[in-house]
């Protein structure tokens, strides 16, 4: 097996473990706010291109809602459904 077919896999934990932080930790927000992969890198985080990808889309899904984990984590119903539709706890948001 090619050793660079596991960098193209989704690992769900990993990304689960990004979301919780994400909703949770007031300081990676601040860092994500202005730059991702510094964020991504401080928190050691080593994301495939595939969950990378996946990452953005997300962000980029909860922005066109009028929604931003990332940034505010702000409690609101919309989020709530999408973050339990996850599988994560939505009254952990922040």
């Amino acid at each position: 097996m090619n050793s660079n077919s596991n960098r193209d896999d989704v690992r769900i934990e990993v990304l689960r473990r990004l979301a919780e932080q994400a909703m949770n930790d007031l300081a990676f927000r601040e860092i994500a706010r202005d730059d991702l992969d510094a964020a991504l890198a401080q928190f050691g985080y080593d994301l495939t291109p595939a969950e990378r990808a996946l990452v953005l889309r997300f962000r980029a899904v909860l922005a066109e809602a009028g929604l931003d984990l990332f940034l505010t984590g702000e409690a609101d119903p919309e989020l709530a459904a999408l973050v339990a539709s996850a599988g994560l706890d939505p009254s952990k948001l922040a």
